[in-house]
């Protein structure tokens, strides 16, 4: 094992780290006010279908000392100046509000005359992506202090028809694919202040909107090649990635040319668009010339297939513009265990592509912000940028609404900004709302936000009163009852336990975040109901159904994830249940895929039974054996694309956000910074043996940093500590021998 504790190693990845900077050039400036600006949209068409507008306004530039434009839009916009890509967004918000971005554009013009050019796309779509909102533009362009042009009063209005409208969905969670008529002079409007190419549309201000700060970074845009194949026309990039796909190609002939896409190859040597139940493909009809195009939407891909349907033409470059998270690359992890370094960055790629503004359940099906997942992210989200800006938008979403559409009074969406006419949610996904509000609480002191969510809280717990038995468990709850996609998923009725574990969890979480002491009790009572009712001696049973005559029957199965539910919400303990926690420590997991041991407890999946496994784990300080398990879980993964997935297998996303918590066991458990509390300015190390001999990392902590380096001495961990000012330091007794030098 090649030894890679030495300073100079460490200088060239940083080095390298450096030169590979996401932080984006752009300056953030937070604001929530309009100077001039109203909003607008071609008169009568606000609620009109996949209807794309292209906004212009031309500004003379001089001597120019600070210079910014502030914009909103609904659904999404693509901003460029003089032709060059400026930026894209705005951030997503909650129901009747909009987060605005407020850009520094002084980069961008030129002495003389500048075009300034929005395209909006309005796409009036219910899916769990962008909401379903009347479109509209809000922009203004400041100039040395001074507003010189305004939605409202300036900027032109075309509906160019580049882009066709009658198109199908790209999935039923995302809006409208894209598909393009265009001759080779489509950039003039962006490039020459004299085009008069086509007439302005009849404007009309729209209603006055709420708006938001952008409150978080900027995105990455940085550009990177895909490398063609030898065979079928396919391009490859480095890894998965996320953004919009760019081409350039040459026609000589009027041309049909599709560009299909996906993160994995199929089993016939082509790029399967329809793998996610998606339509991942891009149309164009070009007139002959040259072009360079890039997608207005982003998409998720390692593999890009040209196809040329009709006519001639030669595609020269297949590319993507990142559009990514822009703070991950102060964050450092290197071992001497070369997997694990792999696994470290394969979760920093997963994380920076699925929370740009909020934590994605996946950046490629439909961008959505899930419950549930946004628990393990948002650990990987403090972990990496040292902060919880994108948690606070997470979490504010999901308070800003009155109310619901379409759901139960009560209950939360369980992914949002969504839109849920199906009447669907996840009652489950709920309870780990109220999970992650205490450790949002812990890493942000932000007990404002804490406050602001009492009334929602207090009325789930409201919802779930009339599903209470008589014995105080939770019975038939409705809509989607879910544990994980297993076995465990046809056991949720009509008392599921795992659903009454994680309510439970949930009523002790809320007690302690508001001094609720009878929360507390409930919660207790809840637990030894389940330890009576479904634990039979061996496993606890997943469910009980009420029978014809009235009584519960437990129906006699029990799965994996039944088993970490129990444990993971302190049902039950290594000490309470001893057997079943040996039995599960050295007999599950990954090693029964091939030992076949216990053929009568159904297998758990990747999320969340693999996950939880984890915890409890780590919990037991058990961390080498948590090393072994991930590396044969995750390395499979890193290997084929690069970034972490949904499931074990290629079946669903091979890209998706809960998967980079592994970034925060590494952290946790194996360079050995058991927490950071930025609130009581303490970092609380544990150091145990994983079977490694040096270990070097850097955790963000707002602008500063916690730096770790340690090494194994004559049987004893010497560590160098490094913290920001006013910070002290703990260790937990771990059996191990710890020499702490702070540098």
């Amino acid at each position: 094992m090649k030894n890679i504790f030495n300073f100079s190693f460490w200088i060239v990845v940083i080095s390298i780290l450096a030169a590979c900077s996401t932080k984006n050039e752009i300056n953030l400036k937070e604001c929530n006010t309009f100077v001039a600006a109203k909003p607008v949209w071609a008169e009568g068409r606000e609620t009109e279908r996949n209807l794309t507008l292209a906004f212009r306004e031309i500004i003379e530039a001089r001597r120019v000392s600070e210079a910014y434009i502030r914009l909103t839009a609904s659904c999404d916009y693509r901003m460029r100046i003089n032709g060059e890509f400026v930026s894209h967004g705005p951030c997503v918000a909650a129901h009747d509000y909009y987060r605005m971005d407020c850009i520094d554009i002084k980069q961008f013009l030129k002495a003389g005359k500048n075009i300034v050019a929005i395209e909006v796309a309005g796409y009036n779509d219910d899916n769990y992506y962008l909401l379903n909102q009347p479109s509209f533009l809000q922009a203004e362009v400041e100039i040395n202090g001074k507003v010189v042009a305004a939605t409202g009063s300036s900027f032109e209005a075309y509906d160019l028809k580049q882009r066709k409208q009658d198109v199908p969905e790209f999935s039923f969670q995302r809006p409208h694919t894209e598909y393009y008529i265009l001759s080779d002079d489509f950039e003039q409007w962006l490039t020459n202040a004299d085009w008069q190419g086509a007439e302005p549309v009849k404007q009309a201000l729209q209603p006055t909107k709420k708006i938001l700060s952008r409150h978080v970074e900027y995105p990455d845009y940085r550009l990177h090649d895909a490398q063609p194949l030898p065979d079928n026309n396919i391009y490859a990039f480095e890894c998965n990635s996320t953004g919009f796909l760019g081409i350039k190609v040459r026609v000589e002939e009027p041309a049909h040319l599709q560009v299909r896409f996906d993160e994995v190859i199929g089993q016939d040597g082509n790029v399967n668009g329809a793998r996610l139940q998606c339509n991942a493909f891009i149309n164009y009809e070009l007139q002959p010339g040259e072009y360079t195009i890039e997608s207005f939407e982003p998409y998720t891909m390692k593999y890009a297939q040209t196809l040329i349907n009709s006519g001639k033409c030669t595609v020269e470059r297949v590319y993507m513009r990142d559009y990514c998270n822009s703070d991950v690359n102060r964050a450092a992890f290197v071992s001497d265990n070369n997997d694990l370094n792999r696994l470290f960055e394969a979760a920093r790629e997963t994380f920076r592509q699925n929370a740009l503004d909020i934590f994605m359940d996946c950046p490629s099906r439909e961008r959505a912000g899930w419950l549930c997942d946004s628990y393990f992210t948002s650990r990987v989200a403090f972990d990496l940028s040292g902060d919880t800006q994108i948690e606070r938008n997470f979490i504010q979403n999901f308070l800003l609404p009155e109310k619901f559409k379409h759901i139960d009074e009560g209950m939360l969406p369980m992914c949002y900004p969504s839109e849920h006419p199906n009447k669907n949610h996840i009652p489950n996904w709920a309870m780990w709302f109220v999970i992650q509000l205490e450790e949002y609480l812990q890493r942000s002191g932000d007990r404002e936000m804490i406050d602001a969510a009492k009334d929602r809280v207090y009325a789930l717990i409201e919802y779930f009163k009339p599903f209470i038995n008589e014995d105080g468990l939770l019975e038939k709850l409705t809509r989607w009852v879910f544990v994980e996609w297993s076995r465990a998923n046809s056991l949720v009725q009509d008392v599921s336990y795992p659903s009454n574990m994680l309510y439970a969890q949930m009523l002790d979480a809320a007690g302690r975040l508001y001094g609720d002491n009878s929360l507390h009790l409930q919660a207790e009572a809840m637990r030894e109901t389940i330890r009576k009712q479904s634990f039979d001696g061996e496993y606890f049973i997943d469910n009980a159904v009420r029978a014809d005559d009235g009584q519960l029957q437990l129906s006699g199965e029990h799965t994996e994830v039944c088993q970490y539910y129990a444990f993971f919400t302190g049902v039950a303990t290594p000490e309470s249940h001893p057997n079943l926690w040996k039995r599960l420590r050295d007999e599950f997991g990954p090693i029964r895929k091939e030992t076949k041991a216990h053929s009568d407890v159904p297998f758990a999946n990747a999320f969340i039974g693999n996950y939880i496994r984890n915890e409890l784990l780590s919990r037991e300080g058990l961390c080498a054996q948590i090393l072994d398990e991930s590396v044969d879980f995750y390395l499979p993964m890193v290997e084929l694309t690069g970034t972490l997935w949904e499931n074990m297998t290629t079946v669903a996303s091979c890209n998706h956000g809960f998967a980079s918590h592994i970034a925060h066991v590494l952290y946790r458990d194996v360079l050995g910074v058991y927490n950071i509390s930025p609130v009581e300015k303490v970092v609380t190390l544990r150091m145990i043996d994983s079977g490694l001999e040096n270990c070097k990392g850097s955790i963000p902590v707002g602008d500063e940093s916690v730096d770790v380096e340690w090494k194994k001495e004559a049987g004893q961990f010497v560590v160098a500590l490094s913290m920001p000012a006013g910070y002290s330091y703990k260790v937990v007794p771990s059996g191990s021998k710890v020499r702490v030098d702070l540098k």
